[in-house]
């Protein structure tokens, strides 16, 4: 049986607390209580972030008053800012459960992991390359997307000190939040999968967006790696890079599509290796070539990594897909941006499609300040091969505006009111269907299963 990955003791002297622990095992950390199993510690966090975080998702109720529900659920002890009364679990008072509390763990799980940590940030694709890398034979990653001020500490809560590797992928809300998770994270190989036109309402401009993405680096120790794509400058970084793409140290030589796969051969430094990808698409590839220079810099195989890169899928709501009454629908909803978008419809282009047409429903993308109807007409460089679009939001009308006649399929104003069955009148059997836009257009609203429901019910 293998060793607790925390004792209830461990965690009280990590954090400084008085008084007597048990050595009760912890096997789980978690700050929700409705994911507390047996042996779990449960992180009470406060409704409002504190530490000068923010969060879209604020609760108006503060994670302590679940406390019984969390002991109730089989909970070892939990992380607390003040006594509960009738809990009879054991109770780790912090001043701020967030900073003291679920950080404070974080930090002392980082300090006895002496192995090779990997933090990756990025505009587009962070998630799909950090799956790529979890590949790696007794490697650590981040769960879903776990990659803000609660998740990565969670992340490093969880990982086993006796891993390969840690993979820790970072976004941000606000300037700033890259550094001070990386801080915290302390990688010895920092990578950037890229750097896009996102958070632009925010950030500013696309400078500004690549200052932060490259501030990942101030995590990075002496001796550390910091690993990006061709051409991105990172001047602000005076130790060793390993970049990927055309022309770098690892690139793509050549791939040839079998069907949903690609059979890719690329360039590791002097070393040549073939690997397959299903499915196949030109992100992927890229994203799988910055998973394995960071492998590379990691000084760890890369052919180790390239053998189980097929075994890789896609995730719920990025690319993931079903085939329904005669229509196959891609479901790549769960977020859009300048850069995703034009990918999918890259890889929608490169289907093959018998009998049927190259569709895609396409909802804003957020966030891009002024200069979002801009991005938005932009998609019209993007859609050779694509044979239809129907546009959904008030952003998207700017595109639907400059579609070429016969292209344009329709536009509704608002996603809450967008009725799937419209959407499924207009598709046929063989057609091939994307479905993509910022989280707030189709995935918080359940779109692609209502979609689904509707091919269903007219098939």
């Amino acid at each position: 049986m293998s060793a607790p990955l925390w004792t209830v003791a461990e965690v009280a002297r990590a954090l400084g607390a008085t008084g007597s622990f048990p050595d009760t095992g912890i096997d789980f950390v978690t700050q929700d209580s409705r994911l507390v199993k047996p042996g779990s510690l449960f992180v009470a966090l406060s409704g409002t972030p504190s530490g000068g975080f923010i969060s879209a998702f604020a609760s108006a109720r503060d994670g302590w008053e679940f406390a019984d529900k969390a002991e109730a659920s089989g909970a070892a002890a939990m992380i607390v800012p003040h006594e509960i009364a009738g809990i009879r679990i054991p109770q780790i008072v912090v001043k701020d459960t967030l900073i003291d509390g679920l950080w404070g763990l974080a930090r002392a799980a980082r300090a006895r992991f002496h192995g090779p940590v990997i933090g990756l940030t990025g505009s587009a694709g962070k998630t799909s390359t950090k799956e790529f890398l979890a590949a790696y034979p007794g490697a650590y990653a981040s769960p879903s997307s776990f990659n803000n001020f609660w998740g990565v500490p969670l992340t490093l809560c969880n990982a086993r000190p006796d891993a390969s590797l840690w993979v820790v992928e970072m976004g941000m809300n606000q300037p700033g939040e890259i550094a001070r998770l990386a801080e915290l994270t302390r990688p010895t190989v920092a990578l950037v999968v890229n750097v896009q036109p996102v958070h632009l309402e925010k950030l500013g401009s696309l400078e500004a967006i690549r200052r932060e993405k490259v501030s990942i680096a101030l995590g990075l120790p002496a001796d550390g790696v910091l690993v990006l794509p061709a051409g991105l400058k990172a001047s602000e970084w005076k130790g060793k890079v390993i970049r990927f793409g055309e022309h770098a140290e690892v690139h793509e030589v050549a791939h040839a599509p079998h069907g949903e796969s690609w059979q890719v051969v690329a360039m590791i430094g002097k070393t040549e290796i073939a690997f397959s990808l299903t499915p196949g698409a030109p992100h992927r590839v890229q994203n799988a070539l910055a998973a394995l220079a960071s492998i590379r810099a990691a000084n760890l195989d890369a052919s180790t990594l390239a053998i189980k890169l097929d075994r890789v899928g896609i995730m719920t709501g990025r690319g993931v897909e079903q085939a329904v009454g005669g229509v196959t629908v891609i479901d790549d909803s769960f977020n859009g941006n300048p850069a995703s978008v034009a990918a999918a419809l890259q890889s929608l282009q490169a289907r093959n499609v018998t009998g049927g047409r190259r569709i895609a429903v396409l909802g804003d993308m957020l966030e891009l300040g002024d200069d979002a109807p801009t991005y938005h007409t932009g998609l019209a460089s993007h859609l050779d091969g694509i044979d239809g679009v129907y546009c959904v939001g008030p952003l998207m009308r700017h595109l639907y505006d400059v579609l070429p006649a016969g292209k344009g399929l329709g536009w509704h104003h608002d996603p809450a009111t967008l009725k799937p069955g419209e959407v499924a009148g207009l598709l046929r059997a063989g057609d091939v269907v994307v479905v993509k836009g910022s989280k707030k257009m189709f995935w918080v609203n359940k779109f692609v299963p209502a979609l689904v429901a509707a091919l269903q019910a007219k098939a």
